[in-house]
C-alpha cells in the first residue's frame, strides 16, 4: 500500500484576449490521474476535442488498470485520438479539430508522464524546477537543431505551431516517461497559455513560495500570465506529494461489568 498522498489544485482561465476557453483539465486524485489539454481547430470544435481527450483518457485508464502502465497509457492516448477522429467524421463541420494532451499518472511511488503537443509537465523538487516533457513544436525542433536561440524562440511568431496533436492522424504516439515520486515533490501541468508568457524561473519562484498553498499557487500562476498579456487560455494543475497520515488508534475501552469495576479498583 502506498504511503504517499496527493493534494491537487486546478484552475483554467479565459485569458485577456480569447472569447472562448478551449482548454480542458481533469483531476482524479483518488486514482492518481491529472491531465491538461489545449484544443485547436480550423473552424470549430477546439473545446470539444480537448474535452473528449481528457474524458476518454480517464475512462480508458480505468478500463486498463490491470495493464502495465506503459501499455495502459498508450491505449488511453490511442482511445482519445480515435474518439476525436470519429467525432469529426460524424460531423464534417468539426473537420480539423485536434488537441494537445499532457498526463501525470501517479501509482504508488512512481509517476507515468505522457504527452502530445506543447502542454507541459514540470517537477519542483528540493529547490529545483525540471521540465519532464519536450514540446512537439516547430520552435522546439529549431532549438534542438541549433537553428534558433532561446531568446529567439521566446519571441518567435511560429511558437504556436504544434507538430504532434491528437486528432490529426490515425496513429499518434505519445512521449512516455516514468519517474520516482518523493514526499515534497510538486508537479505542475500547464497549457502554453502559461509557459509562453511566464518563464521557468518565475514558475520556480512561485512554486517555491506557494507550494504549501496549492490553491494560491494555481491562482497566482494564472494571474502572472494575465499580467503579461494573457494572450491565450491558461490552464494549470498543481499536485503536491505528501506522506499519508496514519489514522490515530482509538483508546482501548475499559471492560464493562464486574471486571471493569475490579480493574478500576486495582488502579485506584
Amino acid at each position: 500500500m502506498s504511503r504517499l498522498a496527493l493534494d491537487v489544485a486546478a484552475r483554467s482561465d479565459l485569458g485577456r484576449v480569447r472569447s472562448f476557453n478551449e482548454d480542458s483539465f481533469v483531476t482524479d486524485a483518488e486514482r492518481g490521474v491529472v491531465a491538461v489539454a489545449d484544443g485547436m481547430a480550423e473552424h470549430k470544435g477546439a473545446d470539444l476535442a480537448a474535452k473528449l481527450a481528457t474524458a476518454t483518457l480517464v475512462q480508458s485508464l480505468i478500463a486498463g488498470q490491470n495493464l502495465a502502465p506503459r501499455a495502459a497509457t498508450h491505449a488511453a492516448f490511442a482511445a482519445a485520438n480515435r474518439a476525436i477522429l470519429e467525432r469529426a467524421r460524424a460531423d464534417p463541420t468539426l473537420k480539423g479539430m485536434g488537441t494537445t494532451l499532457a498526463l501525470a499518472w501517479f501509482q504508488g511511488d512512481r509517476v507515468s508522464i505522457a504527452h502530445v503537443g506543447d502542454s507541459r509537465v514540470y517537477r519542483w523538487r528540493a529547490g529545483r524546477l525540471e521540465r519532464l516533457t519536450t514540446d512537439h513544436s516547430f520552435v522546439q525542433s529549431q532549438l534542438d537543431a541549433g537553428q534558433m536561440t532561446s531568446e529567439e524562440a521566446r519571441v518567435s511568431r511560429s511558437r504556436q505551431l504544434v507538430t504532434r496533436v491528437l486528432g490529426a492522424e490515425e496513429q499518434v504516439v505519445p512521449d512516455l516517461g516514468e519517474h520516482e515520486v518523493l514526499p515534497g515533490d510538486v508537479y505542475l501541468l500547464c497549457t502554453d497559455g502559461l509557459h509562453d508568457l511566464v518563464g521557468d524561473g518565475d514558475i520556480a519562484s512561485a512554486l517555491e513560495v506557494l507550494a504549501p498553498n496549492l490553491d494560491l499557487a494555481a491562482s497566482t500562476l494564472i494571474a502572472m500570465a494575465n499580467d503579461r498579456g494573457g494572450r491565450d487560455n491558461i490552464s494549470v494543475v498543481v499536485v503536491r506529494v505528501d506522506r499519508k497520515r496514519e489514522p490515530r488508534r482509538a483508546p482501548e475501552r475499559e471492560p464493562q461489568g464486574f471486571f471493569g469495576w475490579f480493574r478500576a479498583k486495582l488502579g485506584s
